[in-house]
């Protein structure tokens, strides 16, 4: 292990990149709560501002996947779609096998420019988490309760409120609805079974009504589907610990442009429609497994700058401040202020090991768990 690749891994790098991620979202969360006012004046002025204060957040994390880790992301598409993306309103169909899959989604967008204006479908609890969750509330992230009836109109009434969005934004969907593991493959394919579905090897069976939903209620406002198929070379297995420690990934990802035109309107056919998509998905997985690569030319998207940017700034204005404190603490002499300030560091080692645990594939999501075919897609 080299000499900085140990200092990656040292925790209190680690308590210094979540103390700046945290205490600075917290004030743009504060930011973004002073922007309400101005909803009621020009509501496209404050989307603006608010996509920029996303931005400021979101780019943090991908600036630890890019610059921490230095994780590597191969781009393979075809060259006339490559020159639309970042140009266009799009809906990216993402598979949702890592735990930094949602990561290298974000690094897709942040190298075309849509990072602060990306939507995604989000559980209904993650609205009311500080930082992320307070983000997206103000970005008009789409949530949803699972629960299909309740969840139908308010879905698609958020949806419609973007068609008049002022940035150009992706709209990121997770169609198997939770993470891959092995116990909900073994089930979700049982379900597929009873329903007289091909059986898909590497993904699970999409969900079909939010994406029709999601197709019906943005038509007229996106112009494609990104259908979008990721994988780690050599069996890698990535974490946002692992990232975290400054562990390199080599992220490989395929990208393919779907006219939104060429998705059939009625329910059933864009059900049969999305079906098929998976399978094609589920080849190209096989085919990755064994060439070791993805169909098509590798194009190579221009790392930008500014997310680095984003965090030295956040990390000079927070960090002086906090070691002016520290040394103050230190200098003071006072047993019982040492005592304080450890068992604070204490806290928040337990609060960031608690948040990264949050993110590990067998500490997800119990949807999809349930060992009973499912009534409806």
């Amino acid at each position: 292990m080299g000499l900085v690749q140990l200092l990656k891994s040292q925790f209190l790098c680690h308590l210094i990149i979540c103390y700046v991620f945290l205490v600075s979202g917290l004030i743009i969360n504060l930011l973004q709560l002073c922007t309400l006012p101005l909803w009621l004046v020009s509501k496209q002025a404050a989307r603006r501002i608010n996509t920029k204060l996303g931005y400021c957040i979101s780019s943090q994390m991908v600036a630890a996947l890019e610059w921490w880790s230095g994780t590597e992301c191969t781009l393979y598409t075809d060259p006339k779609s490559y020159r639309l993306y970042g140009n266009e309103n799009a809906i990216v169909v993402l598979n949702h096998s890592f735990e930094i899959d949602f990561l290298c989604g974000w690094t897709f967008c942040e190298r075309f420019g849509v990072l602060g204006s990306s939507k995604v479908l989000a559980k209904k609890e993650l609205s009311y988490v500080p930082v992320i969750g307070w983000m997206w509330y103000f970005l008009e992230i789409v949530f949803c309760k699972r629960k299909w009836e309740e969840d139908r109109k308010t879905v698609a009434q958020s949806l419609q409120n973007l068609q008049d969005y002022p940035e150009n934004f992706w709209f990121l969907l997770y169609c198997e609805g939770t993470r891959f593991t092995p116990k909900k493959h073994q089930i979700s394919m049982q379900v597929a079974e009873s329903k007289g579905l091909p059986k898909l090897k590497h993904h699970l069976l999409p969900r079909t009504k939010g994406f029709w939903v999601t197709v019906q209620n943005l038509r007229g406002t996106v112009a494609a589907v990104y259908d979008s198929t990721l994988n780690f070379r050599n069996n890698e297995t990535p974490t946002l610990l692992g990232v975290l420690s400054g562990k390199k990934y080599h992220a490989d990802l395929y990208v393919r442009r779907i006219p939104l035109e060429q998705i059939p309107e009625h329910e059933v056919e864009c059900a049969a429609w999305l079906h098929k998509l998976y399978q094609e998905k589920d080849g190209f997985q096989e085919h990755y497994n064994q060439t070791g690569r993805y169909p098509g030319p590798i194009m190579t998207p221009p790392r930008r700058p500014w997310d680095l940017l984003n965090w030295l700034f956040w990390a000079c204005l927070l960090l002086y401040p906090l070691c002016l404190l520290l040394a103050r603490l230190i200098s003071s002499g006072s047993m019982l202020t040492i005592l304080a300030s450890v068992a604070l560091c204490s806290a928040a080692s337990v609060g960031v090991r608690w948040m990264i645990g949050q993110t590990e594939i067998d500490r997800g999501s119990g949807y999809g768990n349930k060992e009973v075919p499912l009534k409806s897609n």
